[in-house]
């Protein structure tokens, strides 16, 4: 319980420094250097959330074994969904760029709709033997535990899975 709650006041700590320099770095415009910074700061919520998730669930040796797989697929998704950000910043900065029409815009979330999903099929499978071994107790935590990595379909937290988002609310 005190893993949980340690690894819990950390990712909160952590939130709220990102959360704080999100603010006052939304002034800025976007560079090189703010990206790659912002990029290594998703990247160390997204390995303080794995840490809290993995600690909560209190993982036996064999149980262990299995989360490597799921931990794999969890950054596997989390890389593809900054890939795509990165693509679409660099769509966004082109000077000659043409405000995208309705239609456009639905076929990029028809395309960005579905490479989530296949992302979240590769997390779900990668997941299953885990979740299959785990007790009722480890079950019940399991869903809270993973909710705080499931990408979001709200402004903020939209890009990708917590932790490892851009925030900007735009797409």
């Amino acid at each position: 319980m005190k893993n949980l709650l340690l690894a819990a006041v950390a990712a909160a700590g952590l939130a709220g420094s990102t959360l704080a320099y999100s603010a006052y770095a939304a002034n800025e415009p976007p560079n090189a250097a703010r990206m790659e910074r912002m990029q290594e700061e998703r990247a160390a919520m997204l390995d303080a959330h794995l840490a809290g998730f993995k600690a909560g669930l209190k993982l036996t040796a064999d149980q262990d074994k299995l989360w490597a797989p799921f931990e794999s697929a969890i950054r596997d998704a989390a890389k593809a969904r900054m890939e795509a950000m990165r693509q679409m910043r660099d769509k966004m900065d082109q000077k000659d760029a043409q405000r995208p029409s309705p239609i456009d815009r639905m076929e990029m979330m028809s395309d960005h709709m579905a490479k989530m999903s296949s992302e979240l099929k590769i997390v779900a499978d990668a997941g299953k033997p885990l979740y299959d071994s785990l007790n009722d107790t480890q079950k019940r935590s399991f869903g809270p535990l993973l909710h705080d990595l499931m990408p979001r379909g709200g402004h903020g937290d939209h890009m990708g899975w917590r932790g490892h988002d851009e925030g900007d609310g735009e797409e």
